[in-house]
């Protein structure tokens, strides 16, 4: 079985109101480390702040590319290429 090298950790408020917040995490060398953060009214603008912040921050493109996938998987559409 393959691992994973990306994964995110969601912390969904229980609150009316609250932010959502997603946090990606990179296992690829060595211990499991995060990456970068996002928050939002929702998980897809979360997702999309976490993939603005992974663009400014210049993260590696497999990040971006794997925040690119999810994503997609939940909004059900293509992911943003400027999203600012």
């Amino acid at each position: 079985m393959e691992e994973r090298r990306f994964t995110l950790e969601w912390d969904r408020p229980f609150l009316p109101d609250a932010a959502t917040h997603v946090s990606l995490f990179d296992g690829g060398v060595g211990p499991m480390y995060i990456v970068a953060s996002g928050h939002g009214a929702d998980d897809v603008s979360a997702l999309v702040d976490l993939w603005r912040t992974l663009k400014e921050r210049r993260e590696s493109p497999d990040a971006i590319a794997y925040v690119e996938e999810e994503y997609r998987a939940i909004a059900n559409k293509p992911a943003e290429r400027r999203p600012f």
